[in-house]
């Protein structure tokens, strides 16, 4: 670049000279010749210092599937239930898994304060009111449903979990077999504004007819009752709804118990007025708690070997995960701590791939799975790599290659970086198993048939070591 200034140096004189020229031209020129000159000199990053550093000081990366990684399942104590958004109902029959039964408890709160049910009140019916949010299983199916009334009250600051038994009544104000109509819709007529609304499905269960005694208690409810919700609760505690276990296929019907169309509703009559109704709802902060109950012992019998009998090897072959409290995932990474010693590595990428035992997901795939940190106590945390982002951490089912995959490229990190760490390994689960019932099982790391492809941990690497 410095040989060529006497050019520049000569062109700008020649143009001072001319009397034709302009100023104007002579920064152009100036400009044009200085580009060309930066443009000449210039080197693409990737090659800079390129000829300068010695051919043993180049950092290598490298690819690996074979780091080895196992998995098996184990059976979920319990998840915590209460206060869900969503509460399923209803009982399902998988071939692989065995039964799953779905119940709710709930309490209710009044509607109105003081409401005075008149002279000589008599009861028509009691209707509880279930607003469908949608469905797991077969439409077809038939339930049969038992509702009590509690006699163990909840409390809202409480946590309650999935496997919780609260005292009930003898009494069954139900015993009702029906056929579940999650898809369809409800007519309303508003005979003042002379028009209909469609509104979404709504279940309809007659507490009233079959046993009327809780409906003739709630009538007998008197005004100081009436006008208190703390007294009413205490005076009703509320119901548990639950139903039979089918025998083959079944459903899970998901309800919004807070939606404005759920609740209990009293048609009743008095010495003075005919068809008259009053309203318990239940709101957000009404607490509420769904059970699920599960049984395995109609499971296949190498699930049962694995989950129930606790033989881990199974998950060399095959391994499932459940929701609605029900099965998880166990990871471990035997000899991870061997990559510390090797010398210093440092992980480009880490990604733990689960994919698929079934070419069709039984009831669809669960749309999302959550890996988590097991500790000392055998409770879970989160790991690093979840603060990333969902996009990064990942763990989104691939209907194209029937896998999920998730990043946990920090979480190794830090295990091989610090090995005075304690590794307790990983659990998977359905993502948001407190209310999805969705299964899935998995190929094994030694998957039975070799043509498909395993669980498996891949890893882009740098070691440092080598230089």
């Amino acid at each position: 670049m410095i040989t060529m200034l006497p050019i520049m140096s000569f062109m700008i004189r020649s143009l001072v000279k001319s009397r034709g020229r302009t100023l104007h031209y002579l920064f152009i020129a100036v400009a044009v010749i200085f580009a060309s000159v930066v443009v000449s000199c210039a080197k693409s990053p990737k090659k800079i210092g390129a000829e300068i550093l010695p051919e043993n000081s180049k950092l290598q990366v490298y690819w690996t599937d074979t780091t080895t990684v196992y998995a098996y399942s184990e059976l979920v104590d319990s998840i915590r239930s209460d206060e869900l958004s969503l509460n399923y109902l209803g009982s399902m029959t998988d071939p692989v898994f065995g039964s799953t039964i779905a119940g709710i408890y709930t309490q209710f709160t009044l509607s109105s304060l003081g409401h005075d049910f008149g002279p000589n009140p008599q009861l028509d019916s009691l209707i509880l009111y279930l607003t469908y949010t949608g469905y797991l299983g077969d439409t077809n199916a038939t339930l049969v449903t038992h509702t009590y009334e509690l006699e163990e009250g909840m409390e809202l600051d409480n946590e309650y979990y999935s496997n919780l038994v609260l005292q009930h009544g003898s009494s069954d104000y139900l015993n009702y077999a029906f056929n579940p109509r999650p898809n369809d819709s409800t007519t309303v007529i508003d005979s003042t504004a002379g028009d209909t609304t469609q509104i979404g499905a709504v279940q309809r269960f007659d507490l009233g007819t079959y046993n009327p005694s809780l409906g003739n208690k709630l009538l007998s409810a008197d005004t100081s009752i009436m006008s208190n919700t703390t007294d009413f609760r205490n005076f009703f505690k509320g119901l548990y709804i639950i139903t039979e276990q089918t025998q083959e296929d079944g459903i899970l019907l998901r309800f919004d118990l807070t939606d404005r169309k759920s609740g209990l509703t009293l048609y009743y009559k008095n010495d003075t007025v005919d068809s008259l109704s009053f309203g318990y709802t239940v709101s957000p902060v009404i607490p509420r708690v769904s059970r699920y109950e599960h049984n395995y012992f109609s499971a296949e019998s190498d699930f049962k070997t694995q989950v129930l009998n606790g033989d881990t090897t199974l998950g060399s072959k095959i391994f499932y995960t459940q929701g609605l409290a029900g099965v998880k995932g166990i990871i471990k990474f035997p000899f991870l701590r061997d990559w510390a010693r090797n010398g210093k590595i440092g992980l480009n990428e880490a990604k733990l791939i689960f994919t698929g035992f079934e070419e069709d997901p039984y009831n669809g795939a669960p749309g999302s799975l959550l890996v988590v940190k097991a500790t000392e106590d055998g409770s879970y945390e989160i790991i690093e790599d979840q603060y990333e982002g969902a996009h990064y951490y990942d763990g989104v089912y691939k209907s194209n290659t029937n896998e999920y995959v998730f990043r946990i490229t920090n979480h190794l990190q830090s295990l091989i970086s610090d090995t005075s760490q304690t590794d307790y390994g990983l659990q998977l689960f359905v993502n948001a198993s407190s209310i999805n019932p969705k299964r899935f099982i998995f190929n094994g790391d030694q998957p039975l048939n070799d043509t498909v492809k395993p669980f498996r941990l891949e890893m882009i690497y740098t070691d440092f070591s080598e230089h």
